[in-house]
């Protein structure tokens, strides 16, 4: 029977990150209440704050979801790609895909959230750690150039990332998507060899 509640409780608080990421996504964190969560699940408040303590705790659970079916994802193109560069293309095709989907606003409304935003920051800490081998296999299949220093080209791409997500005028302008779009080609030209980039070239006619 306490097997069963457990099944139940799990289940249910795996609809409340669901719903609540779908909302987050597409509405933004700041116009979405615990109330409207509730409500679209038509769950009672009562319940809903008893699997959550508050919005940010609500959050935070969504974003670690988020994260790992991100890293899911990562690792399942590095399994079946042939080089580097189609690891980055591919997932790269992920993340277009996934944003056309996201409010505009989501990225700046984060901020608000310090539990959220330090979670963030750890996983991107590991993440910037990790592309140091990723950077190197590429120079080793020709693919990317010897002479970059990687270290300060993932933290200028970081930065000018963090920038436009967070740009109001830049967001009125154009689509996250464009933004995005037009960051990685050039990043991704600059750091390619000439067989880098003809291979980059190529996927850009077909997509």
């Amino acid at each position: 029977m306490e097997v069963n509640d457990r099944n139940s409780h799990e289940e249910q608080r795996n609809r409340v990150i669901e719903m609540a990421s779908q909302m987050f996504f597409e509405q933004g964190i700041r116009k979405v209440r615990m109330d409207d969560v509730a409500a679209a699940l038509t769950m009672s408040k009562r319940t809903l704050y008893e699997m959550f303590a508050d919005k940010e705790e609500l959050l935070l659970e969504c974003m670690k979801v988020n994260q790992e079916k991100k890293r899911e994802n990562a690792v399942h193109v590095a399994d079946s790609a042939d080089n580097v560069l189609e690891i980055v293309l591919r997932l790269y095709q992920y993340g277009m895909e996934e944003i056309k989907h996201v409010h505009p606003s989501m990225y700046r409304d984060i901020k608000k959230y310090p539990k959220v935003c330090e979670y963030l920051s750890q996983r991107k800490a590991q993440s910037t750690k990790n592309s140091r081998g990723f950077y190197e296999t590429g120079v080793r299949q020709g693919l990317l150039r010897a002479d970059i220093n990687f270290d300060i080209f993932q933290f200028l791409v970081d930065l000018s990332m963090s920038g436009f997500l967070t740009n109001d005028l830049l967001m009125e302008r154009w689509t996250l998507t464009d933004v995005l779009d037009t960051v990685v080609r050039v990043n991704m030209r600059g750091i390619c060899t000439e067989k880098g980039q003809r291979m980059l070239d190529e996927f850009l006619r077909e997509k």
